[in-house]
């Protein structure tokens, strides 16, 4: 009987030391909150930035149009939602879009000179630079 005493006797100082290891990891994270947030994300950041010139309803174009076209789909090979095709931007370039689905609207609903814009400049970019090279 007194094996079996010593047993639970040690089970339960176990148990309380893992409690007080949580507890004082706990005060840690409240105590210094952006080392654990740092850790928290496994990715490094992108090596690529936007210019100061580049403005995110632009890249929403990019994001909606390829969200529209159906072009991009998940890992199992089903339609990727909106939102993850705007994730995955904002790590590309290490940007904040904030909600997607807004913004994905603020496109749609702009100005018919204006709701391709960024794309038709990026157009024109290839055009120019085929054109230079003596393709087109």
């Amino acid at each position: 009987m007194s094996r079996g005493k010593n047993a639970l006797s040690f089970l339960i100082n176990e148990a309380i030391e893992l409690i007080s290891t949580e507890i004082r990891i706990l005060n840690l994270r409240i105590k210094y909150p952006t080392q654990f947030l740092q850790r928290k994300t496994k990715l490094p950041l992108s090596p690529l930035f936007l210019t100061d010139e580049t403005y995110l309803i632009e890249i929403m174009e990019m994001v909606s149009g390829l969200f529209l076209s159906k072009r991009v789909v998940t890992h199992t090979g089903t339609e990727s939602p909106l939102t993850e095709i705007g994730r995955t931007f904002e790590y590309l370039f290490n940007i904040k879009l904030g909600n997607i689905h807004k913004k994905h609207e603020s496109v749609i609903k702009r100005k018919p000179s204006k709701v391709t814009e960024f794309l038709d400049t990026l157009r024109k970019a290839i055009a120019e630079e085929s054109k230079k090279k003596g393709y087109l």
